[in-house]
């Protein structure tokens, strides 16, 4: 039996799998000077906003029976924005391999005065014409691609390594105000750090739209979801790191698949429900462990419904194909053998590396004195695990 903690962390800069996994600061930087350039040109853009919009466009035809019409020059257009997703979460990677990128995604908030009580008063495919034509100048002059396909984002193609999704939300004016004051707080130091400083304020999330070029506005909030991680981190942290564990399932599906439709969210859920659900925790101390918990459940929870943790009834996986779906599975029995193997049965430390190394590949070190031997793996594990999930209201999207 084997202890390979060390195979998947130390502290930086030791050689090892989470350490491989982490961005450089040429990458960060680069971002980061992206994310800028984006929002000065949406804050300059967004107050002349109706330069932007076709003449036919400055309201919903729809809507034209209101007394007052959404007349875009009628209009305060002042976006604040943060960063969300895996940014966020702290739980980016480097890709695996060429044609994979880093992704960062950004929210901007809008005042809900673009909205006529239960109805749009800027249609949302009209503002998505609008930010798309600001933005188009700024990938033209940056020599960045604007891709337009998303549903519901924006993406900035920075370049074949990395691009930036933006979501467009409308919240409250009252609270489009207290959210101005406490990201100007922040604003310094979210430029300089990995993710932006949690804004104590929390909205409403029927109060809180996201725009859909298609099904118009719906209602999501994205920081619900981000709270939802924060508050699972915390509920195992006695015993695992979450955040590294869901780096490392992350990773794992990147060195199997170039591309895929298992999402970081199905993971991440994936990871949670497996921990909660747990009989004892994993080993304090032992990454290794703490992922060979979440391993053996994989298989079956990517064969069920994966349900977004902060949305009634939104499922994650329900448009996966019977092959996909089959795919997802046979790969992450594959995990769980190899990583029992690895760690429980194998004869020799180069044997469970070199399992292991085929698990998550050439970023994983390939050296055996990471791998400790143990003459028997402790299973009296004296804390229980929290076994209530998280509510399922409201409703968020995941950038």
């Amino acid at each position: 039996m084997y202890n390979a903690h060390k195979l998947f962390y130390q502290p930086a800069p030791q050689p090892c799998l989470k350490n491989s996994l982490v961005i450089s600061d040429l990458q960060r930087n680069k971002l980061l000077r992206a994310r800028k350039l984006v929002r000065a040109a949406l804050r300059s853009g967004l107050a002349r906003a109706s330069d932007y919009a076709p003449q036919d466009e400055y309201y919903n035809p729809r809507y034209l029976v209101v007394a007052k019409r959404a007349d875009l020059r009628d209009k305060s257009l002042r976006p604040l924005f943060r960063t969300q997703g895996s940014w966020a979460y702290d739980t980016l990677n480097q890709p695996a391999r060429h044609g994979q990128q880093i992704d960062l995604d950004e929210g901007m908030y809008l005042p809900m005065s673009i909205l006529e009580g239960a109805h749009p008063a800027v249609a949302s495919s009209t503002l998505y014409k609008i930010v798309e034509a600001i933005l188009v100048e700024l990938c033209e002059a940056e020599g960045w691609n604007l891709d337009t396909s998303k549903n519901i984002c924006i993406r900035m193609e920075i370049d074949s390594e990395s691009h930036i999704d933006l979501n467009i939300y409308a919240v409250p004016d009252a609270k489009v105000e207290l959210l101005e004051r406490a990201m100007a707080k922040s604003s310094a130091a979210a430029d300089s750090a990995t993710h932006d400083p949690t804004v104590a304020i929390r909205l409403n999330p029927e109060e809180v739209y996201v725009a859909h070029r298609k099904k118009g506005w719906e209602q999501s909030d994205p920081l619900e979801l981000e709270d939802w991680f924060v508050d699972a981190v915390k509920r195992h942290k006695a015993w695992t790191d979450l955040r590294r564990i869901v780096r490392y399932i992350k990773a794992w599906r990147d060195e199997r698949w170039d591309a895929c439709r298992l999402s970081s969210l199905s993971l991440m859920v994936c990871a949670v429900d497996a921990l909660d659900e747990a009989n004892t925790p994993p080993l304090p101390n032992r990454d290794d462990d703490g992922l060979l918990v979440v391993a053996r459940a994989l298989a079956i929870k990517l064969g069920s419904p994966i349900y977004n943790p902060v949305v009634e009834s939104k499922q994650l996986n329900d448009e996966w194909s019977v092959d996909e779906r089959n795919q997802f599975q046979l790969a992450a029995r594959l995990l769980a053998s190899e990583m029992e193997k690895a760690i429980t049965s194998e004869a020799s430390a180069g044997g469970a590396l070199q399992r292991l190394r085929k698990l998550f590949g050439p970023r994983m070190p390939n050296d055996t004195s990471l791998i400790s031997a143990v003459a028997v793996i402790e299973k009296v594990r004296s804390i229980s695990p929290a076994r209530a999930p998280s509510p399922r209201v409201g409703t968020s999207t995941s950038g």
